[in-house]
């Protein structure tokens, strides 16, 4: 390849769509001057190979439409079909749907500091909160003893999914999660549904949890004896206007927070390493003093409500597990994420497991079921026992639970946006991560001081529901052996797409179908099984490449997840589906004009992103000669 200036002296052709360009390719006649574009050879995971003698993409990373560039036909090679002209309609479409090039192990911007203890315990900081002593009890009176086995249950669902992020992460260390994830395997337009979905999910619990923080500290405060005006907690100063809740506190902690957040991945992670370990140490040290007073015989009836309430109860503590996922947002900043990624990510839900499964025999041992109280289970049992001093530790644990998950939100919250800024689909000035996470805090706090966020909880959950099943399956299409001919021939019957499609589709008539036939979820379950069945029979799936972690029991482990997924999305509230709906239909509208204003200047602005990311990680990664 020459220099830049001497690609600058032949005269460019005219921007036109891929779709046009490919035509042309086809067609007949004289054509402009280009660079020679050779076919690529390919690895069984779709992604490109170096190509011989150690040449090299022209400027490293490829372009948004490389991956899609590849699998096209070559010269010269016939195509499925022939059309006499483009149409500018389906070129937008062919743009909203276009995939991100798959990165490399060694891209990225962002400096590689954190290792797998910072990793676990950021895991563990995000998943466990106060909730551990709060969530525990109130489940206990839905299941009885058996809470214990529900936990074990929600866990083990955790796991599948726990395992799809882990070999994503790892795969393709670079920020962005469950948004890069979509953005590579699926196209700009489901990766934008998903990640607004997911950041609304985050921002709206960031506000909750500050507030919650500012009320158990200002309970404190007042219990001591120091009066506090009603506005530090919250106060609604106009009673035409009850949507609006002052808050002084809530914005307060998390201006702090984001201060910690915008010192970096090393400050964050040390921060809430630290926390995580003084919460771990006080979670333990309740479980040795609590484990003396158990009474084995509050442990009978162990099922007083059946194996359903416990199924029942397991859907619910599900939500107990999430916050992980963070660890992954740390892929770009992480030394080796091949290897510390996944063992971060097992190792923290293992930590959480067994920490629940612990605190939920300890209380149903101290305390019937029956009588625990829902809104402090764990402190009420050590204050009837006259043990006010265990009662006060717990209420540092839990101090210490909601600043570590504020902690790991923001962090999570900011490294998305910095890959949406990197990817030219948010302010460039947010790729810088202390302006990243400055507006994270910013807006988390501005809607912790306006409105009483709390009121918003039946919203929430339907984006982190939604990452994670485009997580899993995002997995089974980086490993279908086929996907590249699957993309190119365009064929949906059969396609990785119409598998994914049939299970989603079966696990919603399994958790609704009672409504319209008795049989219909039992037959919706044995088609399913069928489903999956036919697929670890009939589908061929490639080893990861590169050293990176393999999701084991592909492709059942995926699939799975998403089916967990899907159930536990369709026990949300209506008004959560209806946020989806709606946000999915504003970020398509948003979309399509965009593409339709900027459709021939996104190929080349997404280059300069990459270019700027090869240069930092001083690679060149050789995906598409055309970047």
């Amino acid at each position: 390849p020459g220099s830049r200036g001497a690609e600058r002296s032949t005269p460019r052709p005219p921007v036109r769509s891929q779709f046009a360009r490919t035509h042309a390719m086809a067609a007949p006649g004289p054509r402009l001057p280009s660079p020679k574009l050779g076919r690529r050879s390919m690895d069984d995971s779709g992604i490109a190979k170096r190509p011989p003698g150690g040449e090299e993409g022209r400027l490293g990373w490829p372009s948004l439409g490389g991956l899609r560039e590849q699998l096209l036909p070559a010269a010269g090679e016939p195509l499925g079909r022939r059309h006499s002209e483009p149409h500018l309609g389906s070129d937008v479409i062919h743009k909203c749907f276009e995939h991100r090039p798959i990165p490399k192990p060694d891209d990225g911007e962002l400096k590689r500091g954190l290792g797998p203890v910072e990793l676990t315990l950021l895991g563990v900081g995000a998943c466990i909160g106060a909730g551990i002593f709060v969530l525990t009890g109130v489940e206990a009176r839905v299941a009885g003893p058996s809470v214990g086995v529900a936990f074990c249950i929600a866990a083990a669902s955790s796991v599948f999914n726990g395992l799809c992020y882990a070999e994503l992460s790892s795969r393709l260390p670079i920020s962005g999660s469950a948004y890069l994830y979509a953005y590579c395997m699926f196209g700009e337009l489901p990766a934008m549904i998903v990640v607004v979905n997911q950041l609304l999910d985050y921002h709206i619990g960031a506000a909750t949890i500050a507030r919650s923080l500012v009320a158990y500290i200002g309970q404190a405060v007042v219990s001591s004896g120091v009066p506090l005006h009603p506005c530090i907690i919250h106060c609604e100063p106009f009673e035409s206007a009850p949507w609006l809740s002052i808050s002084i506190g809530a914005p307060a902690v998390l201006l702090v927070l984001t201060t910690v957040v915008a010192g970096g991945a090393k400050m964050s992670a040390g921060v809430t390493s630290f926390m995580s370990a003084v919460k771990l140490a006080i979670v333990v040290f309740v479980i040795a003093v609590g484990v003396r007073l158990v009474n084995v015989d509050l442990w009978q009836p162990f099922f007083p409500y059946g194996m359903g309430a416990t199924l029942q109860a397991a859907a619910t503590l599900n939500y107990a597990f999430i916050g992980y996922d963070v660890i992954a947002n740390a892929a770009e900043e992480t030394k080796n994420p091949q290897r510390d990624i996944p063992v971060s990510i097992v190792t923290s839900l293992a930590i959480c497991a067994v920490l629940y499964l612990f605190v939920c025999m300890v209380l149903c041992g101290m305390q019937s079921y029956v009588d625990m109280d829902p809104a402090a289970p764990m402190t009420s049992a050590f204050a009837q026992r006259d043990m006010v001093w265990v009662a006060s530790t717990i209420n540092v644990g839990a101090f210490f639970g909601m600043t570590t998950g504020l902690l790991a939100g923001l962090y999570g919250q900011s490294r998305i946006y910095f890959a949406l800024a990197r990817d030219q689909l948010a302010p460039g000035s947010l790729k810088r991560p202390a302006l990243s996470s400055a507006w994270c805090g910013c807006l988390a706090a501005s809607l912790a001081a306006l409105i009483d966020v709390r009121q918003l909880a039946s919203l929430l959950n339907i984006g982190v529901l939604l990452a994670y099943g485009t997580t899993a399956a995002s997995v089974l299409k980086i490993n279908n052996k086929r996907r590249c001919d699957e993309i190119r021939s365009g064929v949906f019957f059969g396609s990785e797409n119409f598998y994914l499609l049939a299970v989603v589709l079966l696990t919603v008539s399994f958790s609704h179908g009672a409504l319209l036939s008795p049989l219909l979820p039992w037959l919706s379950a044995a088609a399913l099984a069928g489903i999956m069945g036919w697929v670890c029979v009939s589908r061929e799936y490639s080893d990861c490449t590169g050293g990176a972690f393999k999701c084991p029991g592909l492709p059942l482990t995926p699939m799975i997840a998403l089916a967990t997924d899907t159930y536990l999305a369709t026990k949300l509230s209506v008004h959560a589906w209806m946020r989806l709906g709606v946000t999915t239909v504003l970020v398509t509208v948003v979309i399509g004009v965009v593409t339709f204003i900027d459709l021939g200047r996104r190929e080349d602005r997404i280059c300069e992103t990459v270019r700027a990311a090869a240069k930092a990680a001083g690679t060149k990664p050789g995906l598409c000669n055309k970047c």
